[in-house]
C-alpha cells in the first residue's frame, strides 16, 4: 500500500510539473505572440497616419493654420479627417501644429497632452525629421489606446509643418484583447486545476491510510482469532487424552496397568505447558543469550529422540554432518529450530520419501543447517512470506510454526531462508556464526 502511495505521489508530482511546464511555456509564447501582434497594430497605424499624411496637401495646412486662415480649407480638412476615422475605425483624427497643439480647440487639448507626455526624444526629433511615431498601450478614462503621429511637410522646404495624430481604442487591437483574456482564463484555469490536484491527492492520501490503518486494524483481530482458533485445536487434543486417561483409570483395578496410564497425565499437562509457552512466547520479545554451543555431535541425539532412529523409521530421514566447530546461539534454539524444521518437512513429504538433514560450514563463518523435502514445494512469490505470522500452505496450519524460527534464528544473528530443491520440493537454511577462538575456550 505504501509503495502504491509512493507512485500516486510521484505520478501527481509529474502531473503537477508538467502542468506548470504547459503554463510557463504558454506565458513563454503568449508574451512572444502579444508583442507581435502588439508590433503589427503598432505598424498598421503608423502606415494609417503615414498615408493620412501623405494625404494632405501644404496648401491646406497652410490655409487652416496661421495668418492666412480660409474656412473653406478648413471645412475640406475637418470633412476628410472625419471620413477618414469613419473609414478606418479610428476613435480620433486630429491635425496638431509642431507645439502638439489643436489650433482650432477652445481650451487645450487633455487627450492631446497625455499622449504627448508618452513621447520620448526619439520621438519627438523622429516627427520633426519627418518620420511617424507610434505610443504605447494607455489608459484614458474606462478604456484603453493607442496613438500614432505623422508629420506633414512642406514640399518646398521638407520641413515639418503640421502633426497627423491618431487614436484607437481597445476594440481595434481586439485580437490582443482576446488573446491577453484567454491568457488570464488559462492560467486560471491551470492554478484551479493545479490546486485541485493536490486537493484531490491529499484526500485519496488520508483516505488510503485510513483504509489501511482499517485493514490492518481487521488483519490483527483475523489473525487473533486464527491464533485463538489454532490454540484451541491444540488444546484439545491433550486434553481428551488427559480426559479419557482418567476415565479408564475409574475402571482400572490392576495397579500396574493404573501406574502406566498415570504417565499420560503429566506427559500430557507438560505438552500443554510447552503448547502455551509457544504462543506466549510469540507475544513477547525473545530474550537470546547466545553461547559457544558444539552441536555437531548432538544432532543425530535429537533426530533419533524426536522421529525415532533413521533404521527404525525404514530410512524417513537421513543426516549427515560435516565438522564446523562451534557456534554462537541460545542453548535452546538449535534444537527447537531443527524439530520444527523436520516436522514441517514430514508434514510436506509423500510416504516413503527421506527428509534429509545436512550440517557443515557454509563459507562465510557460518554454520549451515539445511532440510529438504520431497514435498510439491512453495512458489517463488511465497517463499518470503512463509515467515510471516499465521501465513501457511497447510490446510490445519497454525502458520506460526516457522515464524517461531526465524524469529529465534534472528534472535541470534543468524538467518533463516527458504530455496528449491533440485531434486522436487523446499530446503530450509539455517545459518548461525561460528564462534570465536576466545568464545570457543571460554565455553569449554
Amino acid at each position: 500500500m505504501r509503495r502504491k502511495l509512493l507512485l500516486l505521489a510521484v505520478i501527481s508530482a509529474a502531473a503537477t510539473l508538467l502542468l506548470v511546464m504547459v503554463n510557463v511555456a504558454f506565458r513563454v509564447e503568449f508574451a512572444g505572440l502579444s508583442k507581435s501582434l502588439d508590433d503589427q497594430v503598432g505598424d498598421q497605424m503608423a502606415g494609417l497616419a503615414e498615408g493620412l499624411a501623405a494625404s494632405i496637401p501644404s496648401e491646406v495646412i497652410s490655409g487652416t493654420v496661421g495668418e492666412r486662415f480660409r474656412p473653406d480649407m478648413f471645412l475640406r480638412l475637418r470633412d476628410l479627417t472625419r471620413s477618414y476615422a469613419s473609414a478606418n475605425r479610428l476613435v480620433s483624427v486630429s491635425i496638431l501644429d509642431t507645439l502638439w497643439q489643436d489650433p482650432f480647440a477652445d481650451k487645450p487639448d487633455s487627450l492631446a497632452i497625455l499622449v504627448a507626455s508618452l513621447l520620448d526624444r526619439d520621438g519627438q526629433w523622429a516627427l520633426m525629421s519627418g518620420l511617424s511615431w507610434t505610443s504605447p498601450t494607455y489608459r484614458w478614462g474606462d478604456s484603453y489606446y493607442r496613438s500614432a503621429a505623422a508629420p506633414i511637410l512642406d514640399t518646398a522646404g521638407g520641413r515639418t509643418i503640421a502633426i497627423v495624430r491618431i487614436e484607437a481604442d481597445a476594440g481595434y487591437f481586439g485580437a490582443l484583447a482576446d488573446l491577453r483574456r484567454l491568457a488570464w482564463w488559462v492560467h486560471g484555469s491551470s492554478a484551479i486545476l493545479t490546486l485541485l490536484l493536490v486537493g484531490l491527492f491529499a484526500w485519496y492520501t488520508r483516505k488510503t491510510l485510513a483504509w489501511e490503518e482499517q485493514l490492518m486494524h481487521s488483519e490483527k483481530l483475523i489473525g487473533l482469532g486464527r491464533l485463538a482458533a489454532t490454540i484451541a485445536h491444540e488444546i484439545k487434543n491433550p486434553l481428551g487424552i488427559i480426559k479419557a486417561t482418567a476415565q479408564r483409570l475409574e475402571r482400572v483395578e490392576d495397579t500396574g496397568k493404573r501406574a502406566e496410564l498415570l504417565h499420560f497425565i503429566p506427559d500430557e499437562v507438560d505438552r500443554l505447558n510447552r503448547i502455551l509457552g509457544g504462543y506466549l512466547r510469540l507475544g513477547s520479545p525473545v530474550t537470546s543469550h547466545p553461547t559457544a554451543l558444539a552441536i555437531e555431535d548432538k544432532l543425530k541425539e535429537w533426530m533419533e529422540k524426536s522421529f525415532g532412529s533413521e533404521e527404525r523409521t525404514r530410512g524417513r530421514w537421513h543426516l549427515t554432518v560435516e565438522p564446523t566447530g562451534p557456534i554462537l546461539a541460545d542453548p535452546d534454539t538449535p534444537k527447537q529450530v531443527l524439530i520444527n524444521l523436520v516436522n514441517n518437512a514430514f508434514d510436506a513429504s509423500p510416504d516413503g520419501a527421506t527428509v534429509e538433514v545436512k550440517w557443515g560450514p557454509s563459507g562465510n563463518k557460518h554454520g549451515r543447517l539445511t532440510v529438504a523435502d520431497h514435498g510439491s514445494g512453495i512458489p517463488r512469490k511465497d517463499r518470503k512470506r512463509v515467515f510471516e505470522p499465521f501465513f501457511t500452505t497447510k490446510a490445519k496450519g497454525s502458520g506460526l510454526g516457522l515464524y517461531a524460527v526465524k524469529m529465534m534464528v534472528e534472535q541470534d544473528s543468524g538467518r533463516v531462508s527458504c530455496e528449491e530443491n533440485a531434486g522436487g520440493g523446499a530446503v530450509f537454511v539455517v545459518e548461525w556464526p561460528l564462534a570465536g577462538e576466545e568464545e570457543s575456550t571460554h565455553d569449554t
